[in-house]
């Protein structure tokens, strides 16, 4: 018995928060994890550079999530090579209360998908929100 795959349908419902992301660093789409990690619309950032669809918080000047983030983007890039981040804080615009941001922790991979010369097509973005263990990490410190 044959069965066609539906990748578009296993891809949106595949768990954790994942992104899929040109060369560009444009959000080509994301899964249902990923909606509900962040509590957007789909609509509001497909189509958007995924650094500019969650900027830096600008109140707080030692914020360095979104450069962190590119960093490892590049690297994956540069690399053709899946980059692994430590715990990084990335606050994350309410998206009721706008200009308000929540202070949020995130583990991250980025992996390359290649086309057959080598070069990077696609980044499949991973991200699952770790606050909750850095904060009882930090409870279990003081």
């Amino acid at each position: 018995m044959t069965v066609e795959v539906d990748y578009k349908a296993a891809f949106k419902n595949m768990p954790g928060a994942v992104a899929l992301l040109s060369p560009e660093l444009v959000i080509l789409d994301v899964s249902n994890g990923y909606v509900d990690a962040i509590g957007r619309d789909p609509d509001q950032i497909i189509g958007r550079n995924i650094i500019e669809a969650f900027p830096e918080n600008p109140r707080d000047p030692e914020d360095t999530g979104p450069r962190d983030l590119r960093i490892s983007l590049e690297a994956v890039l540069a690399n053709a090579e899946p980059d692994f981040m430590s715990p990084l804080r990335y606050d994350v615009e309410d998206p009721v209360r706008r200009g308000e941001f929540e202070q949020r922790y995130w583990a991250i991979a980025n992996m390359p998908c290649c086309a057959a010369d080598g070069r990077v097509r696609m980044i499949v973005h991973m991200a699952q929100e770790v606050t909750h263990l850095v904060h009882m990490a930090d409870v279990s410190n003081s």
